[in-house]
């Protein structure tokens, strides 16, 4: 296939045009993102505002390019300061007139703000505030240790649905919560697992839900959102929240 662009011809299968950077046609997973996204309307052009962590705006990256990279070291939109933010982090590029951002393999993700439900899967991570939680589902192992193949002896575990586990810094997993129960609400207070000093989590902020087929993440309107670690390219529209480390931009069409 040939770039409609320069008309330089790339492999297919590709998503940018390896001359000039054009991003070439939205692949299977964009589209399947729609299905958990609002359908994103056409937009002429668009920019990012960095959102203080007191609410306020704070500076401006206007998207000009067919394509943009943000990181800590690479592309336009940097973040030099902030060690959370991998040197190439995510990309916002155009694509069939629409606004798209995509992970780039980060190693703490790229996150958007929930605005309808999304299933999560075994091992995704989430974020409520400054909390981050990962969702692990019940899947029993038996630990053998020594040479004799013995099996670890210690508490009976009752079987459990799914497991949240709150990560710090490094890595390390803090709190871990096994949930017996269809659903689990999450809050500063009155909630099934509460966070009493975070401020930016509301007193019933988001919940998870569990069906036969899947588990449903739900942002309970709170004030701050309820974040969801992407796995493909999204498409993106006015007012839109994205989070790459620890930092939050608001997408803006004009």
């Amino acid at each position: 296939m040939r770039c409609p662009s320069c008309r330089h011809e790339v492999e297919h299968g590709h998503r940018f045009c390896g001359s000039c950077g054009q991003p070439l046609r939205a692949t299977k997973e964009s589209r399947a993102a729609e299905s958990v996204y609002s359908e994103a309307p056409e937009v002429g052009r668009a920019r990012l505002r960095l959102i203080r962590g007191d609410a306020t705006d704070g500076m401006v990256f206007e998207l000009n390019a067919t394509s943009h990279y943000a990181g800590r070291t690479e592309g336009p939109i940097l973040f030099p300061e902030d060690l959370t933010v991998s040197p190439i982090h995510a990309s916002f590029y155009y694509a069939d007139g629409r606004l798209f951002v995509r992970d780039e393999g980060s190693r703490n993700g790229t996150f958007i703000r929930v605005k309808e439900p999304v299933p999560v899967t075994d091992g995704e991570v989430f974020l409520v505030g400054e909390q981050v939680l990962r969702y692990t589902c019940y899947n029993p192992t038996a630990v053998r240790v020594g040479d004799d193949g013995a099996v670890f002896c210690g508490t009976p575990v009752t079987p459990w649905s799914f497991r949240l586990e709150q990560l710090h810094n490094g890595g390390q997993v803090g709190q871990a919560h096994c949930i017996r129960r269809p659903q689990v609400s999450i809050g500063r207070d009155d909630c099934d697992i509460n966070f009493p000093h975070d401020r930016f989590i509301s007193h019933h902020h988001a919940r998870l839900e569990v069906s036969e087929h899947e588990t449903l993440l739900k942002d309970l309107n709170s004030r701050n959102g309820t974040y969801f670690r992407i796995k493909s390219e999204v498409p993106l529209s006015n007012g839109d929240y994205v989070f790459i480390g620890r930092q939050l931009l608001r997408v803006e069409f004009f």
